[in-house]
């Protein structure tokens, strides 16, 4: 095997690395899936007293949801537009869906296009997603956003892998998202109780594993398969001694 088709221990360390820390991820959503699909919101802000404090908390927990994609947001949403003033809710929710569009935008920079690709492939909804052209056109981003059947983290990730632009990127999703986090921070969950997005978060999580697998397939066995058999096909315009005999 050719230097030129072999793996530098900087791109193997980051390919570990991206497996290890989406298995974690997989393993911690799993472990504690009952835990984190029903986190009582309102439970954990009744600690304090102090509003600023309860802020913290509810950014806290859409961190946490922003990497492991099963804690549901509207249990979030609704938990506190019941604790805190409507106005302060809201602008807060605001914030929290600020903070997990950008950490699962990062988190699918870090994994790459190629792993998340593979995961998105795996699902209807990613599907349909790896489809649209969604890197130049705005109102893609934005109808995907405003569409509750897509899965927020689905969005966030693809976008991440693929390099676009962040701040236009995260100002499209804020603006997208907002008219459901205003619904459901006043007006609580009846309004999309059609919405099986237990079911949708369940498929995330469970297709992880294969989006891995897939990852170290390629990486390890694929691609230098394929610079091997390029470094070993004849250069354009060369021939052998035979041929060229023929020709003078």
């Amino acid at each position: 095997m050719s230097n030129q088709s072999r793996l530098s221990k900087k791109d193997i360390f980051l390919i570990v690395l991206r497996c290890v820390v989406a298995l974690s991820l997989f393993t911690v959503a799993i472990v504690y899936y009952d835990e984190l699909s029903n986190v009582d919101v309102k439970r954990l802000m009744s600690l304090t007293d102090s509003v600023p404090l309860m802020i913290v908390i509810v950014l806290a927990v859409y961190f946490v949801k922003a990497l492991v994609f099963v804690v549901p947001a509207s249990l979030v949403y609704v938990a506190v537009g019941a604790v805190l003033p409507p106005a302060i809710a809201v602008a807060v929710n605001l914030a929290g869906i600020f903070i997990e569009v950008s950490v699962t935008f990062l988190l699918g920079r870090f994994l790459g296009k190629e792993a998340v690709n593979k995961l998105l492939s795996r699902n209807a909804a990613g599907q349909k997603i790896l489809r649209k052209n969604m890197q130049s056109k705005s109102s893609v981003l934005l109808s995907f956003r405003a569409i509750p059947a897509f899965p927020i983290d689905f969005i966030s990730l693809f976008y991440g892998a693929s390099g676009c632009g962040y701040v236009k990127y995260a100002a499209l999703s804020v603006l997208g998202l907002s008219w459901r986090v205003i619904l459901f921070t006043i007006i609580g969950d009846a309004v999309f109780e059609w919405i099986p997005m237990d079911k949708i978060i369940l498929i995330v999580v469970c297709l992880i594993p294969l989006g891995v697998v897939w990852y170290l397939l390629k990486k390890f066995v694929i691609e230098p398969k394929k610079r091997i058999k390029e470094n070993s096909a004849p250069s354009e315009g060369s021939c052998g001694s035979a041929e060229c005999g023929e020709t003078e």
